[in-house]
């Protein structure tokens, strides 16, 4: 499991949201592997209230009133669920329970999909619904029409009825970008991004694991401030007792994106170049260009900024030496 560390002003800015009425679904943002996940686990096991956690990479519902219900346990079942919160000192439940009766006139239409899920939500304690990796939906099956209509209900339980806190949290946000449109949630919308840890918490944690300043100096200036590359790094030192996996890891993405780029042109490669260098506006590239590079873990597109960028430090120097 990933270190959690130094997400205070994070952990402040999901605090003082949900210490007040919900009003807009919050979108937590940022690359994949930048922590977005531990620190929603984080916020859920301290949080006062009612935390509902739907983790759609385990979770593939077909059916769009599948998407927030499950169908309600036994007896037995529900008592053990209450007896593992009770031990784990959380209220951190799986999703809104409905009778199966319930799950079937909301399949056949003879209800309205989300709407039963209303009345659930009010026998909450100040509930807060986190969809982690929402935009695998779209590989459960559902469309265009399904997801902006989830959206809209995600809509009506916060800034309408003020129910329930909405957290999405992805790292795919041309999706983000895309259902934000289709659902006309301008002006329902915040924005919250995690990415590369600060540098003096970086350096910090690798001298707390051992390492020397100069050691600590040259893991974030090879790979920044990125969770994931820095517990690879950390767990190979505590084998080693040193850092030479940045260069496995540096030309190993390097290699890779060579080899992406044996089935794409010009355009592709130009794209590469410039990204090395640094931050490039969207307006600077082609769609299908910026499509490509996201859907190969090349590059990250950040919907706030209008900017696309190397997907972590790591890769910005691999991308150096394609």
């Amino acid at each position: 499991m990933l270190k959690f560390v130094n997400r205070e002003a994070e952990l402040w800015q999901l605090k003082n949201i949900l210490g007040s009425a919900p009003n807009s679904v919050l979108f937590v943002y940022g690359p994949k592997s930048s922590g977005k996940s531990t620190l929603m686990m984080k916020i859920s096991k301290m949080y006062p209230g009612d935390i509902l956690f739907y983790d759609f990479r385990a979770r593939s519902p077909s059916e769009v009133h599948r998407v927030l219900a499950n169908q309600k346990p036994s007896f037995g079942t529900r008592m053990r669920n209450y007896l593992r919160r009770k031990v784990q000192k959380d209220n951190i439940y799986d999703g809104i329970e409905l009778t199966e009766a319930q799950l079937q006139q909301m399949a056949r239409g003879k209800v309205d999909a989300f709407a039963p899920l209303i009345n659930k939500l009010k026998k909450y304690k100040n509930p807060v619904l986190v969809l982690d990796e929402i935009q695998n939906l779209v590989h459960s099956g559902l469309d265009g029409q399904e997801l902006a209509q989830l959206m809209n209900f995600l809509i009506t339980i916060t800034k309408r009825l003020h129910l329930a806190h909405v957290i999405i949290v992805t790292s795919d946000c041309l999706f983000i970008d895309e259902i934000a449109k289709k659902a006309a949630m301008e002006e329902a919308a915040e924005y919250l991004y995690v990415g590369d840890l600060p540098k003096s918490s970086v350096i910090e944690w690798m001298k707390d694991e051992g390492m020397s300043q100069a050691m600590a100096a040259k893991t974030y200036s090879l790979v920044g401030g990125r969770p994931y590359d820095l517990w690879v790094i950390v767990n190979h030192f505590r084998a080693t007792n040193d850092i030479n996996v940045i260069e496995t890891m540096v030309r190993r993405k390097s290699s890779r994106v060579k080899l992406t780029l044996k089935s794409v042109g010009a355009q592709e490669l130009r794209f590469i170049r410039k990204l090395a260098k640094g931050p490039l506006s969207i307006t600077d590239i082609s769609k299908k260009v910026m499509e490509w590079a996201i859907d190969n873990e090349i590059a990250f597109f950040d919907p706030v900024n209008g900017e696309v960028y190397a997907l972590s430090k790591s890769m910005q120097e691999a991308l150096k030496k394609v």
